[in-house]
């Protein structure tokens, strides 16, 4: 489980830099499937770290 949450972290902040860093256009369809993408990703941190007891 430790892994997962590792993985998700590091998924969502690649994610995040990609939408919030301009290098992907604000109107684009990718951008819509990175944001619905990033709050799965974060989900799945949450769920991990939560049951990791961090």
């Amino acid at each position: 489980m430790a892994m997962t949450c590792i993985a998700a972290l590091i998924a969502a902040a690649s994610i995040g830099a990609a939408l919030f860093g301009g290098i992907v256009p604000p109107d684009a369809l990718t951008g819509q499937v990175l944001s619905v993408a990033l709050a799965a990703v974060t989900a799945v941190a949450v769920a991990s770290a939560a049951a990791l007891d961090i």
